[in-house]
């Protein structure tokens, strides 16, 4: 009940619900306390699905304890009609002569074969019988030793790793580290409206970017809205190789010009120069065999 909001009272539904739930709570905190018998019942999460597991908990051991009470009263009930089983005279007659009739050694191995039967719980002492219902205790005594084996391992491996997450829980419940920082809900504030400021912004920037892609389509001509096509990019680069291919025969030629500066810009008289100047080559080419000649001899 004390979970119940506001809203809940209102509502006739959740209300009922939230009623059974308390009363399911209530049963299982009574059989908790009476299976320790006074002793402190481990805290432990209190949701829907630990009352269900509890709940269907407490059912089968409430159907184990009627099973086993049936059982009592039915084993209590035939010891007493064997008690009241009267004795008659001829029992006891045949009784007294087939225990004066065996030996020691029969009489133990009577006794034995008996004692055997009530303990085996096995309506006949015929040997085999016998023999067949010790192998299948054996067997089940067995089976049970290796699974006791088996539940106390399991048992220590769940209580170290109980001892484990109780330690890590305190360290969690402890350590300042894994504290929540006591500026954490003005940061989310904070973030939160920065976070609400930038999407209006996105939206903003959005609507512009939408408007400007919208102006630059109206403003393209037909021949520049393919310019970013693929052929568009080929067709750019052949230019730009011709360009260059163009651009080192122009160097080229100006260093052949270069080569003819000072020269006039008249034909003839550019004729009449290089004449001249190839003249006076001549006469210095004589002029150096001359001097070779002269080094030579």
């Amino acid at each position: 009940m004390d979970n119940l909001t506001p809203s809940d009272l209102f509502s006739p539904s959740k209300a009922r619900q939230q009623r059974a739930q308390a009363q399911d709570w209530a049963h299982i905190d009574s059989w908790l306390s009476y299976k320790y018998s006074g002793r402190t019942v481990p805290t432990f999460e209190r949701n829907e699905e630990t009352l269900k597991v509890l709940r269907e908990l407490s059912m089968a051991n409430e159907r184990a304890d009627e099973e086993r009470n049936v059982l009592e009263r039915v084993e209590r009930e035939a010891l007493k009609e064997l008690d009241e089983v009267e004795k008659t005279e001829d029992d006891e007659r045949i009784l007294s002569q087939l225990k004066s009739s065996l030996t020691q050694e029969g009489e133990e191995a009577l006794h034995a074969i008996a004692s055997t039967a009530v303990i085996l719980n096995t309506p006949s002492v015929d040997p085999e019988t016998l023999a067949h219902a010790l192998i299948q205790h054996t067997t089940t005594s067995q089976n049970l030793t290796n699974q006791l084996a088996h539940i106390q391992t399991l048992q220590t491996y769940l209580t170290k790793q109980i001892s484990l997450l109780r330690t890590q829980l305190n360290e969690l419940q402890t350590n300042s580290a894994f504290s929540t920082p006591p500026l954490l809900q003005r940061q989310t504030t904070e973030q939160t409206r920065q976070t609400k400021h930038l999407r209006t912004k996105i939206r903003e920037y959005e609507d512009k970017l939408s408007s400007l892609q919208s102006s630059q389509n109206r403003s393209m001509t037909p021949g520049s809205r393919n310019i970013g096509s693929a052929e568009a990019i080929g067709e750019m680069l052949e230019q730009q190789k011709v360009l260059d291919e163009l651009r080192e025969r122009v160097v080229g030629l100006e260093a052949q010009v270069k080569e003819f500066a000072g020269l006039p810009a008249d034909r003839e008289m550019a004729r009449k120069e290089v004449g001249k100047l190839e003249i006076r080559l001549d006469e210095v080419r004589r002029r150096r065999d001359e001097l070779f000649e002269g080094l030579v001899g």
